[in-house]
């Protein structure tokens, strides 16, 4: 099985490096005999831990965050060209990046469409968040407070599900918590060791010796400057949730959620080269574009995931997968780099 992944530009700056246009989207409402671009970046190659080898194909479609969320229409058929071309390269999973994950029902509409398997990524992403959690309170002692930014959004579901499985006593940020979502914590809460309160603002997972994760959908929720010194967040939205609105700031924390080790690095000439070159990773790559991959090894798309509910027996079954073929979360980053020993102890209570 060879993999696809499909992703646009998060930046107008991008979006001139892909050759992109986000007006070549607008093309397409109401007029499915209409494709835009949908351009072939890369073919690449992976080896995991035992030694198989997959294929696959990136591919770029236009559309900044801002168009494909207002005309959706025409975002999903926009996505979906790129799934099709995906699928003629000789792709059997077909992996979702950024907001082409969101729109259309979380990629239910774009699934219903597609002539092969499609996933969002989002399950190996709340995997990979989670770990990354665990990995920062090995560094020091746990943080008194974790906050999580995002329910009801399937990241952040799939995240709550799994910190109140592992026993965590989590703050659920939410004004006013839909019945769903209250529903899924006296369910979680019932079943499990951990819990689950909530709070309206996430100035209570916010300063020294707490950690909030934020994974909303669509991401933008707080601002860098208005964050408390000490301040450890946990992103992993995309785009981000913490809009960077001035200079960068050393006491606050912002690392990335979804970064995670790949078995070997990513063949495929100049594109992961150039990738290695603007973000210092050679062998490291968001959870959401590694998983096409992990399926298109493990040769079975069934732990695929479109739509809200990711179940937590799934997202095990990503991390055994993961495990199996040499996928691992062993590094934190800030921003795209690694981040010093000696920058997490200043943040970790007790480290």
């Amino acid at each position: 099985m060879r993999f696809g992944f499909v992703v646009h530009p998060l930046t107008p700056l991008q979006q001139r490096l892909l050759g992109l246009r986000s007006g070549d989207v607008a093309l397409l409402a109401g007029r499915p005999s209409r494709r835009p671009p949908a351009r072939l970046v890369a073919r690449l190659g992976l080896r995991d831990a035992l030694g198989a080898r997959v294929e696959g194909v990136l591919v770029a479609v236009p559309g900044l965050p801002d168009h494909l969320l207002t005309d959706q229409e025409a975002g999903v058929a926009a996505v979906l060209a790129g799934v099709e071309r995906c699928h003629a390269e000789g792709a059997g999973i077909v992996g979702l990046g950024a907001v082409a994950a969101v729109i259309g029902g979380q990629g239910k509409a774009v699934a219903e469409a597609a002539p092969c398997p499609v996933t969002t990524g989002n399950g190996l992403t709340a995997y990979a968040a989670v770990e990354t959690l665990a990995l920062l309170a090995r560094v020091g002692a746990p943080p008194t407070t974790v906050g999580l930014l995002g329910p009801p959004g399937p990241v952040a579901n799939a995240v709550l599900s799994q910190l109140v499985a592992r026993g965590h006593a989590v703050t659920v940020i939410s004004a006013s918590p839909p019945r769903p979502l209250q529903r899924l914590v006296e369910r979680l809460t019932a079943e499990h060791a951990g819990s689950a309160t909530f709070a309206a603002t996430p100035d209570v997972a916010l300063g020294p010796g707490r950690v909030l994760v934020a994974a909303s959908s669509t991401g933008g929720r707080l601002r860098q400057s208005q964050l408390p010194p000490g301040s450890v967040v946990i992103d992993v939205a995309a785009p981000q949730d913490v809009l960077l609105d001035g200079p960068s700031r050393d006491d606050v924390l912002l690392l990335d959620g979804e970064y995670v080790r790949l078995p070997h690095l990513l063949e495929g000439g100049f594109w992961p080269q150039a990738y290695g070159a603007v973000t210092g990773q050679t062998q490291h790559i968001f959870a959401c574009f590694a998983e096409p991959m992990l399926l298109a090894l493990a040769r079975d798309a069934a732990l695929a995931s479109v739509g809200r509910s990711i179940p937590l027996e799934r997202i095990r079954a990503l991390g055994n997968l993961a495990a199996d073929h040499g996928f691992w979360i062993d590094r934190l980053h800030e921003r795209g780099r690694p981040v010093a020993l000696s920058r997490l102890r200043r943040f970790v209570a007790g480290g």
